[in-house]
């Protein structure tokens, strides 16, 4: 059993001040310089040695802190205490060190770096949005409840779409493709602005510019050259990739309903009540449900600006004459006004 002292031990190893991560960050920038001398490697040495949260700051500083744990950066402080005790100071290049934290923190979220290859994970969490700007310039906007991996290498650029929805406005480059690996199949552009939104085992793939090539069921490969593309879609068209009750083919698709999003916005023109109700779910923490079959198949027809709960649940009472039943703080009804 782990006595209360070695808990609290662990828990404040943990604790990132301002100041310690001011200390990174001077290291970091001293340690990326082309000639070290001895005497600063064995001053970082120390300094690393210290505490894990000496290397926790630095390797947050340095792009890889996504959770490094306490285990894995004891081991370095023990090796280096260890070639303390023998009193021997190893020189320690820019590239070894940078390579020996990022060997702690390989599965976990990083960056090329060391001759390392690493990938960069984002989240967001229910009713957020977020905005990432990639190196090479590509600019992605995460809606609600999404996750993705970023793997930028030499020769590829490869985002993994775990759940959720994505604009892409890709950053042209010809020498290094860009390929979304999503639910249901793989796109490949060179440069274009695209979305795609996860629905359970399938993806929607819709373009907004320039041309995307999608594979069905499609994944990522060593080889990447012999992919042979099931279609390419050209501006204001939509492929729904892993879905076997649709026939592979494009069809057009309402590019500003595709991207309401965007502006908090959701936009309907003939699909089901069912189906805004699903979407509506994607933002709040509580769950909607209709509570009369008879709302499903209405056809929609509508604008709905996504504001607060309560602001949403009126807007929907006031266009479909329904009513809001709270069952419990987490669950609601839908009935039709009779």
């Amino acid at each position: 059993m782990i006595d209360d002292g070695v808990k609290s031990e662990r828990m404040n190893e943990l604790i990132l001040d301002d100041n310690l991560l001011d200390e990174a960050t001077e290291w970091f920038v001293l340690m990326r310089a082309d000639d070290i001398s001895s005497p600063r490697s064995a001053d970082f040495v120390s300094w690393i040695s210290q505490s894990p949260r000496h290397q926790a700051a630095y390797a947050q500083i340095g792009g890889f802190w996504d959770g490094l744990s306490v285990l894995e950066a004891k081991n370095v402080a023990h090796k280096a205490r260890e070639a303390s005790n023998n009193n021997f100071v190893p020189h320690w290049s820019p590239r070894l060190i940078a390579a020996s934290i990022a060997f702690l923190v390989i599965s976990i979220a990083g960056f090329n770096y060391g001759g390392i290859l690493l990938m960069d994970s984002h989240s967001t969490r229910i009713g957020e949005l977020a905005d990432i700007i990639l190196e090479d310039g590509s600019h992605l906007v995460m809606n609600t409840n999404t996750k993705i991996r970023i793997d930028l290498q030499d020769d590829k650029r490869i985002v993994y779409l775990e759940s959720g929805e994505v604009f892409f406005e890709v950053a042209k480059d010809k020498n290094r493709p860009f390929y979304v690996e999503t639910t249901g199949g793989l796109v490949r552009v060179l440069g274009t602005k695209f979305n795609i939104r996860q629905k359970g085992n399938a993806s929607d793939v819709t373009v907004l510019e320039g041309s995307v090539g999608v594979v069905d069921y499609g994944q990522m490969r060593d080889n990447l050259v012999t992919i042979s593309l099931d279609a390419t879609l050209v501006p204001g068209e939509k492929f729904t990739l892993g879905n076997d009750d649709l026939a592979n083919i494009a069809v057009a698709a309402d590019r500003a309903a595709a991207l309401a999003w965007r502006d908090r916005k959701l936009i309907y023109n003939g699909e089901t009540f069912a189906a805004l109700v699903a979407d509506i779910n994607r933002y709040y923490e509580a769950e909607i449900r209709i509570g009369d079959p008879a709302l499903n198949d209405i056809e929609v027809v509508a604008i709905l600006k996504m504001g607060d709960r309560a602001a949403t649940l009126k807007a929907l009472e006031t266009t479909f004459n329904i009513t809001a039943r709270p069952i419990s703080r987490d669950l609601i009804y839908l009935y039709p006004n009779k």
